[in-house]
């Protein structure tokens, strides 16, 4: 096979990963589920088609360091097999404050979202081995938790600005 063909076939193969990764996701469950195999996967470009548009612009615009800082953890991220999805509104989130759009933290670290605040949060519970836990790198029932909401028929995950306040 000749390098031009490889090519090809390589592009086909791209392409058809974003594809199946930009399916419509019609609800937040969709998007978690989504959001998952991509992580599993350690699929980059099928994370960044699963966030809005707006923030994929403004992180890759105005905070590129933070921008690779999620994408990087995400693709780092695996999940157990017996995982559950948990979706809430982010009024039942006792940490979100709506008025701030941000989850905030002893009063020092907030995770701001201006771009485009989150409607629900999904928060993904996933079993982690004892080994793992013994081993200092994961809590036990370790979870991931991202913003979502919805726009024109699709879900979108949302990425915080992390700002450590002042005291």
């Amino acid at each position: 096979m000749g390098i031009r063909a490889a090519s090809l076939i390589a592009a086909l193969v791209v392409a058809l990963a974003a594809s199946l990764a930009t399916r419509r996701q019609e609800s937040p469950l969709s998007l978690a589920e989504a959001f998952v195999r991509a992580a599993d996967g350690a699929d980059r470009t099928a994370l960044k088609t699963l966030v809005h548009p707006d923030v994929v612009d403004y992180l890759s615009a105005e905070e590129p360091a933070r921008w690779e800082e999620v994408l990087s953890g995400w693709a780092d991220t695996r999940f157990s097999a017996d995982y559950e999805i948990v979706v809430r509104e982010a009024s039942e989130v006792d940490l979100y404050d709506e008025e701030l759009q941000a989850i905030v933290f002893g009063d020092k670290l907030r995770f701001r979202f201006p771009i485009v605040p989150p409607s629900h949060f999904l928060i993904i519970q996933m079993q982690v081995p004892d080994d793992v836990v013994a081993g200092g790198q994961l809590p036990a029932g370790s979870r991931a938790v991202e913003g979502a909401r919805e726009e024109a028929g699709r879900w979108y995950l949302t990425v915080p600005i992390v700002e450590i306040l002042p005291d």
